[in-house]
Parts: structure tokens; C-alpha cells; sequence
């Protein structure tokens, strides 16, 4: 009993959008308030392929703006180091 049984997310979606919410995985469970229907879709936290791309992704963004600021740092001692020189 390692894993556990994640609950399905339940929700009244608008009539308009129904197709849609098929498109993506969900299925019709009965009527709702007026003007909707109750749907239930994929389990929420089906885990690491959802998590992967944003996490990675943040990861891309950290780097990035590391190596722009070592970039400014170098532009500036290059700078320096001219002036210095002249």
C-alpha cells in the first residue's frame, strides 16, 4: 500500500463548455444548476508529468537571469579595466 487513491475533481461546467471539457478528459457525471452540468475530470496530481515542465522551466528562468547578472558583472569590469587603462 505505497500509493493512494487520489479524488477526481468534480465541477458544474457551463453548457457552452462541455465539448471542450470532453476534449481535455473529462466526462459528464449528471445535471447541474441551471445552465450546467456536473463534470468530473482527470485526477489532480497525477504527478511528475505535470510538475516537470514548471519546475524545469523555473529552473530555465533561475539560470537565465544568473548568467545575465554575470554578464552585466563582466561588461562592467571590462569597463573599468578600459578606463583604467586609458
Amino acid at each position: 500500500m505505497d500509493s493512494f487513491a487520489l479524488d477526481p475533481v468534480r465541477a458544474l461546467i457551463s453548457r457552452t463548455r462541455v465539448a471542450e471539457m470532453k476534449s481535455l478528459g473529462w466526462r459528464v457525471v449528471g445535471p447541474g444548476e441551471e445552465g450546467s452540468f456536473l463534470m468530473e475530470g482527470p485526477e489532480t496530481g497525477g504527478g511528475p508529468e505535470r510538475l516537470v515542465q514548471p519546475l524545469g522551466s523555473l529552473f530555465d528562468d533561475l539560470i537565465a537571469c544568473a548568467l545575465e547578472r554575470a554578464d552585466a558583472i563582466d561588461r562592467q569590469l571590462d569597463q573599468r579595466a578600459a578606463r583604467h587603462a586609458a
